[in-house]
């Protein structure tokens, strides 16, 4: 089994905090003595949209790209030195920390040429983007903590392989009983689902609001709360409105296949036959497969999640005490209160996690870390969902609307591999669904797709591999160079606030078409997303971005900053426009 999370011993900062690249405040250690000038620049796009002339000069028109890549595993130097720059032209230097290990941080050099004071962007605070995310960043730190309990069942069921028998109880003995479930019942039948979220599990009587078959040959039945009425949060109408959205959305409707379907055909069924071989788990019946449940439940206000899948309720009662002993989400009445696209969108990304489950931890015995785990999840946001969520001129797209412009907002110093699972998961999100996003447009469906079969990441056995190393060959396997060049063309993106047109390939959210799906434009240019860089407080971290902004003063013809440290392992991209 690969770690289920990557760790370092953070090494001494070099430099102390990057204070012109967002490290703030006083104190640090002295600074390491000056690293003798071992690297130059290097222009990094090609054709009409470039503005790199050469190493050294900027045409004054389109957007310029400069390169260092350290590939050494000692600190560099690099003087800037680009001519060709007018007044009001914005500077911005990215480094990209795309190795797996913590490096000395970086430094922005000595600036040596005017620039104006930065702008106040203050009314930032109140976009609706920002108050989005805010809402929901308790949701996130919940769905982590869930996603870590089915990466610990997942874990022990690919041990246990082959089971000769039942296995021990695989859950955190949590004392809840419930009933199996009887295949397909009829509109109006009743059932006690249990929310297995909280340490205690806690029972919820509901009726089936409605069935719809899937081209799989599985139905899904949706269990509704009857208190999700009676309390008031919905009106029987509104409810019923909100639900024949979602399921238009998800199942489909006469002659379009709906988001599941969607789903299935590009990653594969949610259950099949290999539970056959195990008898801890629920099987499919001959002639009649596993019902698919999605349970809406009015849970407290103020419970975290929004929805989740757990996978132990994909086991027999025997071996995990708390299943609901089926193919089961969960959606909380109140988010599709809030937002039923979100809710909606939300119910695909489980979904994904239920295939990676069957596919991946059941067909497989593999597993990927949380990060990846949860990137596949928002590759599907970013896919299938604004195809058959409707919102306005366009479909749905979690990922773009909220995701991106929140790591945007957050200023880097985001460690992508370190995954926490207790709190402030919302800025992993964020990187894990841009990143996401932008190899979909780098690379359409292929790296998305084979993420379920072609890695062999969280084996018991050799050749186990980290998920570092899986992102990393499929990258090059599709004809990319490695994980840390699209990490650092990512970086680059989103704090160079790059447009969706106009841009040198290999850069940007460019509209672009991926298998039958039409993946959307992503402008990144707006004056108000641009924050300083985030303080460098716990050190260069493994898979990080930090940055430093520049907008060129009147009267100057050259941007010049010199002595711009390079950790090891780290790519700095110069981006003029």
């Amino acid at each position: 089994m690969n770690r289920r999370y990557l760790k370092y011993l953070f090494t001494s900062i070099l430099g102390g905090a990057l204070a012109s690249c967002g490290g703030g405040g006083g104190g640090g250690p002295a600074p390491a003595p000056a690293v003798p000038i071992v690297g130059s620049l290097s222009p990094d796009c090609t054709g009409v949209n470039c503005g790199a002339i050469n190493a050294n000069s900027y045409s004054g028109t389109g957007i310029g790209f400069w390169r260092y890549n350290n590939t050494s595993s000692s600190v560099a130097t690099v003087d800037v030195n680009i001519a060709g720059v007018a007044a009001g032209n914005v500077a911005t230097l990215i480094f990209s920390n795309g190795s797996d290990a913590t490096a000395s941080s970086p430094t922005a050099g000595t600036l040596a040429s005017p620039v104006m004071p930065p702008a106040d962007v203050a009314g930032l605070r109140f976009s609706p983007e920002v108050i989005a995310a805010q809402q929901h960043s308790s949701q996130d730190d919940a769905h982590a903590q869930m996603l870590e309990r089915n990466r610990s069942i997942a874990a022990r069921l690919i041990s246990n392989r082959p089971a000769i028998g039942p296995a021990a109880d695989l859950s955190n003995a949590i004392p809840a009983a419930a009933t199996r479930l009887l295949f397909t019942p009829a509109l109006g039948a009743t059932k006690t689902w249990f929310d297995t979220f909280p340490a205690t599990s806690v029972a919820y009587d509901t009726s089936v609001q409605n069935v719809c078959p899937v081209p799989s040959g599985r139905k899904v039945v949706w269990w509704v709360d009857p208190t999700i009425v009676s309390s008031g949060k919905f009106t029987a109408g509104e409810l019923k409105t909100a639900l024949d959205a979602m399921q238009v959305s998800y199942c489909g409707s006469a002659g379009s296949a709906g988001g599941l379907a969607q789903l299935n055909g590009l990653l594969g069924d949610v259950w099949g036959a290999d539970p056959n071989k195990r008898p801890e788990l629920i099987k499919d019946a001959t002639g009649a497969l596993q019902d698919i449940n999605v349970v809406v439940l009015n849970v407290p206000a103020g419970t975290g999640w929004a929805g989740y899948f757990s996978g132990g309720n994909n086991f027999m009662k025997s071996a995990v005490s708390s299943s609901n002993e089926a193919l089961a989400f969960f959606i909380n009445a109140s988010q599709i209160k809030t937002d039923v696209n979100f809710a909606t969108s939300t119910l695909l990304h489980e979904s994904t996690h239920m295939v990676n489950f069957y596919q991946r931890t059941v067909v497989r015995g593999v597993l990927h870390d949380t990060w990846l785990e949860e990137t596949s999840a928002m590759m599907t946001e970013d896919i299938v969902s604004p195809a058959v969520i409707p919102a306005g001129a366009v479909g749905y797209n979690k990922v773009l609307s909220i995701r991106l412009p929140d790591y945007q907002r957050k200023g880097g110093n985001v460690s992508y591999i370190n995954w926490p699972t207790l709190a402030d998961a919302t800025p992993n999100y964020a990187i894990g669904g841009g990143f996401g996003a932008f190899l979909n447009r780098r690379y359409g469906l292929s790296i998305y797709q084979q993420l379920v079969t072609a890695c062999t990441d969280g084996t018991q056995s050799a050749p186990a591999l980290t998920s570092y190393v899986c992102l990393d060959g499929l990258i090059k396997t599709n004809g990319g160079s490695s994980f840390s060049d699209e990490f650092a063309r990512f970086g680059a993106t989103v704090f160079g606030q790059l447009p969706a047109t106009g841009m040198p390939a290999g850069y940007g959210y460019p509209a672009t078409v991926a298998g039958s799906y039409a993946l959307q434009a992503k402008d990144l240019s707006s004056p108000l997303s641009f924050v300083a860089a985030a303080p460098l407080g716990a050190g260069y971290t493994a898979t990080s971005h930090t940055y430093q902004r520049d907008t060129v003063a009147a009267g100057t013809t050259s941007y010049v900053r010199n002595a711009v440290v390079v950790p090891a392992n780290t790519t700095l991209i110069v981006i003029i426009k």
